[in-house]
């Protein structure tokens, strides 16, 4: 499975994804490093996918660092990230997200994401999924010894199953499930509440008129 687009919406619907995982278990990796604000490109020219992380990625002479993840055989093409605590905090900036995806990223688990690299994920369609630490660990250890099984991450079913693994389950919140699975953004969601809410309005109106004296009437 892979994340869809929804033909007409910007908003990616995600219902799940199978790819290959790889352990990248460092705490508190912020947006600086994820997406550099004054990054070095190791060549000219590079795309952002190839500047994702690049201060731990590549040796200042350009080589890639073979203790990053995405630069070991096993791990190449890896589209499942396993991190630690306090992924992705720091800055406000998209490419927070982005940068991991144009890498091959669509899934990041972690213990804790910093807040609006949470938000900036599920906008763009990057699943965030939080997990403890202790059943990450025991995931990572289990990718370590089974190369090259794929996981999947079945948002809709909320659980992270691969051949020989015992099932992991995860809960998301629940508005970010229901705006993954639908496509939904954010004036979408609110714009299915907006005749009831008017409604609702107009009813109290009636109750309350005194109420609305000064508010005009832009609901009629």
């Amino acid at each position: 499975m892979s994340p869809q687009q929804v033909a007409g919406r910007e908003s990616p619907v995600f219902v799940g994804h199978t790819g290959i995982a790889a352990p990248f278990l460092r705490h508190n990796v912020d947006t600086d490093v994820i997406s550099p604000l004054n990054p070095n490109p190791i060549k000219e020219g590079a795309t952002n996918g190839e500047r994702a992380f690049e201060g731990i990625r590549y040796f200042p002479d350009g080589r890639r660092d073979p203790d990053f993840f995405i630069n070991q055989e096993a791990y190449r093409g890896a589209s499942i990230m396993l991190t630690g605590r306090n992924f992705g905090t720091g800055s406000s900036r998209s490419s927070g997200v982005t940068w991991p995806m144009a890498m091959g990223i669509r899934v990041v688990i972690a213990p804790s994401f910093g807040p609006i690299f949470y938000t900036n994920a599920y906008r763009f369609g990057l699943l965030a999924v939080p997990l403890e630490m202790e059943k990450i660990e025991a995931l990572a250890e289990w990718i370590e010894s089974h190369p090259g099984v794929a996981l999947t991450v079945d948002l809709e079913r909320q659980v992270i199953e691969a051949r020989g693994l015992e099932p992991v389950p995860f809960e998301v919140d629940g508005r970010v499930r229901r705006k993954l699975l639908e496509g939904l953004d954010d004036l979408e969601e609110i714009s299915e509440h907006t005749a009831t809410a008017r409604s609702k309005r107009r009813d109290d109106r009636n109750q309350r008129p005194w109420v609305y004296q000064t508010s005009g009437n832009n609901d009629r």
